[in-house]
Parts: structure tokens; C-alpha cells; sequence
């Protein structure tokens, strides 16, 4: 009987630390408190150009011009682990750009249901855009081209100007 006590005492125990550890996580997870004092610390357009040119057919020409099989294939998985890597960016700045919003929402004085659906939009187009790019560079790992971010930008890029706008409303002295 004892052993039994134990035991569920000590289950009970594990639980109530497994759940305080995930609430504990599920409240920290990148929370935006304060909105920043440079709007470029959250994204930055200039970053983003080089992928255009980073999947581009020169390059490939160049190292199909080499003869090697094995190059070339070596140089599309590096091309395309970067390309990743700059993806995975473009996300976490959406995101960032994504709750800077929700924040100004939260804190207006004002509701903004049509922002709230542009938001919806957006994220979607994003998601979808995000899916499309990475069909587009299992292609590209293939050997096919036509890889191009433009959209996942463009995307992006409107976020910011939303967020940008919304500063302006809510602190007009803050741009």
C-alpha cells in the first residue's frame, strides 16, 4: 500500500512539473513588451535582396560550366542550405512584425477589425508563400530553376508598413 502512495505522489509530482514547465514556456515565448526605438531592428528589406540573386542561373552556368557533376550538386545543396537559413529569418522577422502589431492592437484605444483581417490575410499569403518556396527549392535541389522570394518580401514587406503606420497613429512623435 505504501509502495502505491508512493508511486501516484511521485507521478503527481512529475506532472505538476512537466505542466509548470510548459505554462511557464507557453507565457515567456517571445513576448514583445516595448516596441523598439530603431523600426529597422525589426526587419530590414536590404537584408533579404541577396536571396534574388542568391539561387540565381549565372551562378549555375558558371558551375555547370566546370564539367563536374558532383560540384554542381554540391553547389546547389549550399545554395540552397543558405537559402534556408535566410528563410527561417524572413519568418522570425514576420513573426516579430506579427506581434509588434498584435501589441498596438491590444494597447489602441481604437478597435481595428479590418486590421485584424489584413493581418489574417497576410499570415496567410505568407504561409502559403513560405509552402511554395520550399516546393520551389526541392525543385531546385533537382536541377530545375525559377526560384524566386519576391512574394515572401512583398508579404513582408506590407507588414512593416502596417506596423509603421500604426506607430504613427498610436505615437506620432515616435517616426
Amino acid at each position: 500500500m505504501l509502495v502505491v502512495i508512493f508511486s501516484a505522489t511521485l507521478c503527481f509530482l512529475l506532472l505538476a512539473l512537466g505542466f509548470g514547465a510548459v505554462f511557464a514556456r507557453l507565457i515567456s515565448r517571445d513576448r514583445i513588451d516595448v516596441l523598439p526605438d530603431d523600426l529597422d531592428d525589426i526587419f530590414s528589406a536590404a537584408r533579404y535582396r541577396v536571396m534574388e540573386r542568391l539561387l540565381a542561373e549565372a551562378d549555375q552556368k558558371v558551375v555547370a560550366a566546370l564539367g563536374d557533376p558532383r560540384a554542381e550538386k554540391k553547389f546547389r545543396r549550399l545554395r540552397t542550405r543558405i537559402f534556408r537559413g535566410y528563410m527561417l529569418q524572413l519568418s522570425d522577422d514576420f513573426s516579430r512584425i506579427c506581434k509588434a502589431i498584435q501589441l498596438l492592437m491590444a494597447n489602441s484605444e481604437v478597435d481595428r477589425p479590418e486590421l485584424a483581417g489584413m493581418m489574417l490575410k497576410q499570415r496567410f499569403q505568407f504561409a502559403t508563400g513560405m509552402m511554395y518556396m520550399e516546393l520551389r527549392l526541392m525543385l531546385y535541389s533537382f536541377g530545375w530553376s525559377g526560384v524566386d522570394p519576391s512574394r515572401l518580401i512583398l508579404s513582408l514587406d506590407t507588414m512593416r508598413a502596417q506596423f509603421e503606420y500604426l506607430v504613427a497613429v498610436a505615437e506620432p512623435a515616435a517616426i
